[in-house]
């Protein structure tokens, strides 16, 4: 089965959905569910610059491609700053959030298709990212 690219990173026949639902932990994300197979899902996520994901933590882990922008992703107490095609492995159960901090960014997620139900982190358990790193403190203030 061909997914088509159309340009102006859009799939043929595939539709913006909810990143999330009464929800406000994250701002501008947009959500776009390429393939779905019997096993995995292939994601194709947008956040506007100044925007960022929920901070969060699950049992899945993630593999990211960033295909679009320059931003910051947390992955536990480390930042790390990307650029198109630069790729993250976000192991199971560590906190992270992605940030369009310079400008608009777009990232390619593959997961299992069963999976856990994210976890938002606690108040304690953010305070301890920031004593482990003080430098996540500008990301880990808003949308929590």
């Amino acid at each position: 089965m061909l997914f088509k690219y159309i340009g102006n990173f859009r799939w043929k026949d595939v539709f913006e959905k909810p990143y999330k639902t009464n929800d406000n932990s994250f701002l501008n994300v947009k959500r776009f569910e390429i393939v779905k197979g019997k096993d995995i899902e292939f994601r194709y996520f947008e956040i506007e610059k100044g925007g960022y994901s929920s901070l969060e933590r699950h049992e899945h882990e993630h593999i990211v491609m960033f295909i679009k922008g320059r931003g910051i992703v947390l992955i536990e107490n480390e930042i790390y700053e990307f650029e198109p095609f630069d790729i993250v492995y976000i192991p199971s159960f560590k906190a992270h959030r992605f940030v369009a901090k310079y400008e608009d960014i777009g990232f390619i997620c593959v997961v299992k298709k069963d999976r856990d139900k994210p976890q938002k982190l606690n108040e304690e358990e953010i305070k301890a990212l920031i004593e482990k790193n003080p430098n996540l403190k500008e990301f880990l203030k808003f949308g929590v």
